[in-house]
């Protein structure tokens, strides 16, 4: 069965789709959005102006009420206005910059970027190069010993029978598990590449598809990380309409074809940037396609003496104790704010730790707080 779609409809059925996940991720995480909450706002440079009040209540809307009349009318100006917006939010707070937004707001740039009588395959192929890098880099960034071992933890603990205190799936074989795990990051790599040919397109589609239907099913059966379903959702409609049935000359059509100055701004989001993180880790990894790489690092703060009684109350309803020492998880307390977790970047850890020791009478004062990563630490 194939797809009777131009490509002009598979652009604006792509184009729906990346807004209805931005609106439907906005409702689960309202306070992501909002300035006016307990979690600190941390913006990208300190000059930058922060809504509040009417302000703050007013971007929300905007914003959210920009990307319902767009999907209706599909007028260039009014993703420049969605796109503008989710720029100077994401900069009012860097934690808006998670992976489904941040691939949405590509996607729409990828469209706008071109002017309304451009050639529609122009635009279809910057698109594809988003869902490219998706997979690609994805599964590039994830070789490494990180994702291995917290990877295969899992698989253990819901897959195995062979500690049978655990509540297992199913029972696979171990063999079938380690095999499994190191294979992932190479099959993820390359279902990207797998797109690029007329051969292999329809398989990727099909893997892909069924990857994150598992991922979706998995997510319900553990009860947790629910914001990542619409994501998958999207992305599930969003391969099917791009790639299924569509016919190319070459793999090399979509990175050199009518080649413009749309298309170089394309390959820099998606290839330079992510390649430049690859090698040097001089860009964020998030924007980077590094998703759910299980190799960043997430942090507890552990609170002094000095500075535990002076935090505020709804600072300490986060404390947590263990061996007589108190600390806050982050990513705890970002999620029951912002319900997503905190971004993984050192200059973000290091701006909260500035925000804690402020409550203290001396901030400077040493043994305030200590930084301790806890999620590569292997037990």
């Amino acid at each position: 069965m194939e797809l009777q779609l131009t490509d002009r409809q598979k652009v604006n059925w792509v184009r729906i789709t990346a807004i209805l996940g931005i609106l439907v991720l906005m409702l689960y995480a309202p306070k992501l959005w909002l300035t006016t909450k307990n979690f600190p706002v941390i913006p990208l440079f300190d000059w930058i102006p922060i809504p509040t009040g009417i302000f703050d209540t007013f971007f929300w809307w905007l914003f959210f009420g920009s990307q319902v009349v767009y999907i209706f009318f599909n007028k260039r100006w009014l993703g420049w206005l969605v796109l503008s917006l989710y720029i100077f939010l994401a900069l009012v707070d860097q934690n808006r910059l998670q992976p489904y937004f941040y691939q949405s707001a590509l996607t729409i740039l990828a469209i706008v970027i071109f002017p309304k009588r451009a050639a529609s395959k122009k635009v279809l192929y910057a698109v594809i190069l988003i869902f490219f890098a998706t997979y690609f880099w994805s599964g590039i960034q994830k070789l490494n010993e990180a994702f291995y071992w917290q990877w295969l933890s899992a698989l253990n603990k819901h897959f195995s029978c062979i500690d049978t205190s655990t509540n297992a799936l199913i029972c696979l074989p171990q063999w079938f598990l380690k095999g499994f795990t190191y294979a992932v990051p190479w099959l993820e790599a390359s279902m990207g590449i797998l797109l690029l040919f007329n051969k292999t397109r329809k398989f990727a589609v099909g893997f892909i598809l069924s990857m994150h239907a598992i991922i979706v099913f998995l997510l319900f059966y553990l009860g947790y990380g629910y914001n990542v379903v619409p994501w998958n959702i999207q992305n599930m409609v969003s391969v099917v309409v791009l790639f299924w049935g569509l016919k190319t000359f070459s793999s090399l059509e979509f990175f050199a074809s009518q080649f413009d100055k749309q298309r170089i701004l394309m390959l820099f989001f998606t290839v330079l940037l992510p390649l430049a993180n690859n090698l040097t880790g001089v860009y964020d990894n998030l924007l980077s396609f590094h998703f759910f790489t299980a190799d960043l690092n997430y942090y507890n703060v552990v609170i002094g003496e000095e500075l535990e009684a002076k935090l505020p109350k709804h600072v300490k309803a986060f404390y947590r104790y263990h061996e007589g020492i108190t600390y806050i998880n982050i990513n705890e307390w970002a999620q029951a704010d912002n319900k997503v977790l905190f971004y993984p970047e050192d200059r973000i850890i290091k701006y909260m730790d500035g925000y804690l020791r402020s409550f203290a009478d001396d901030p400077t004062q040493e043994n305030l707080t200590q930084l301790q990563v806890y999620n590569q630490e292997r037990k």
